[in-house]
């Protein structure tokens, strides 16, 4: 499969189409899902090559970049104790026992944001749906008063 024109040209076209929305005043949400349904790409897809597209600008392309978490240092004597073992786990060092408790809080954390976006999707959908059962109301109550049913 040959790709059409310069690599990288869908997200500054996607870019580019989300400024345009943004600068008319809409909101970076409601940008993404304009220029989804332009493209026939999903939000999320319009979102990362908008993203991908800033972070690559001089300036950030105006969006607030979020710092990255730094990763730790593992110690010298440690890593080099465990890689003469033979059968060591490579990888990521195994969790600590003193870390539990924090992990244990973050997961709950985790979870509990999960759970209220799950619950934030599913009104939406609810909305959505009730908003088509009204629309396809609409359609029958048209179709009737024109006869056809």
């Amino acid at each position: 499969m040959q790709a059409s024109g310069e690599r990288g040209s869908i997200g500054k076209a996607s870019y580019e189409a989300v400024r345009k929305h943004i600068d008319e005043g809409k909101k970076a949400t409601e940008a993404f899902k304009l220029v989804a349904e332009e493209t026939g790409r999903s939000t999320a897809t319009v979102q990362t090559a908008y993203y991908r597209v800033a972070r690559s600008l001089p300036d950030g392309g105006g969006v607030q970049l979020r710092p990255r978490k730094k990763a730790a240092k593992r110690s010298t004597a440690k890593s080099s104790a465990g890689s003469s073992r033979t059968g060591a786990r490579r990888g990521r060092p195994p969790k600590r026992a003193a870390s539990a408790s924090g992990s244990a809080t973050s997961a709950a954390r985790q979870l509990s944001d999960a759970a209220q976006a799950l619950v934030a999707h599913i009104t939406r959908l609810e909305s959505e749906l009730e908003d088509a059962r009204k629309d396809s109301q609409r359609l029958a109550d048209i179709e009737r008063a024109l006869g056809r049913r």
